[in-house]
């Protein structure tokens, strides 16, 4: 499998579509619609990429993830639940425990926050908190030079992806939170290796058991199997200078990753290989 760049979303600007300062995270909803979080709002994009709407967060967002009729958007120290019109159901305020939450995963009750400030992973049922995740495996927290830690949900087996950039590695947790497995290794001749200081820094599940990650110095985009298995890279779409590029797929085998220089959201098509 390998990706096809298709299109460009958002920007930096002042028309609707556009984010002014900072675009930090996207997501996909249940309709393939587009979420991508910045500034102080959300915006929404249509399948086919046009712009649909906008409402504001409580505070500046860095992350959001979506399921069903919800929308959850993570900021300093809290998470703030929406629904898909932007009205704000719910808040984890949260901030004696909760720092930036840089990565969302949501799947029915269960909340899971990538808590960048302290390198941790925190669990939420019902909006109570349960458990720190990943302290067993790394007892000094996870090792994030880049300053974002980002997870991904795979929904179909019930667990959770973790770009450990310091590690050079993509690990697998469930989301009661064991550690399941792990793939990825430091290297800088081989192209399934993740190189420089801290590569992978950002994780997304795909259609049909495929992970992609992002890297940065130079920026580019990986796919693997889920086990690890290297496929297939792009590069030479994003700003040089980019790093931290969010991820998010949908249904239809589409791959969003942020520009946070540009502000843009660039698309890609998943294609089958021969083999």
């Amino acid at each position: 499998m390998k990706l096809r760049h298709i299109q460009t979303l958002s920007g930096k600007g002042e028309r609707p579509e556009q984010f002014h300062v900072r675009l930090a995270g996207v997501a996909v909803d249940s309709e393939n619609c587009v979420l991508a979080v910045g500034d102080r709002e959300v915006k929404r994009f249509n399948p086919d990429g046009r712009f649909d709407t906008s409402f504001p967060t409580p505070d500046a967002g860095w992350s959001v993830a979506a399921e069903g009729e919800s929308i959850w958007v993570g900021m300093q120290g809290k998470i703030s639940h929406f629904d898909r019109q932007g009205k704000l159901l719910n808040t984890i305020d949260d901030a004696s425990r909760l720092g930036m939450v840089s990565g969302l995963a949501v799947k029915g009750s269960v909340l899971v926050a990538a808590d960048t400030t302290h390198r941790t992973i925190h669990s939420y049922h019902d909006a109570i908190w349960q458990r720190e995740i990943g302290r067993e495996a790394n007892t000094r927290g996870f090792m994030i030079p880049n300053g974002v830690l980002d997870i991904s949900l795979e929904a179909a087996s019930d667990t959770f992806l973790v770009a450990h950039s310091q590690k050079h590695r993509v690990e697998r947790y469930r989301l009661t939170g064991e550690l399941v497995d792990k793939f990825g290794r430091f290297g800088a001749e081989n192209p399934a290796d993740f190189g420089g200081c801290c590569n992978p820094t950002n994780v997304s599940a795909l259609p049909a058991g495929f992970i992609a990650v992002s890297e940065k110095a130079p920026p580019l985009l990986k796919v693997y199997t889920a086990d690890g298995k290297f496929v297939s890279q792009m590069v030479g779409v994003f700003d040089l200078n980019a790093k931290n590029i969010d991820l998010a797929a949908d249904r239809r085998g589409r791959l969003y990753a942020t520009d946070p220089v540009r502000c843009t959201i660039e698309v890609f098509e998943q294609q089958a290989t021969s083999t």
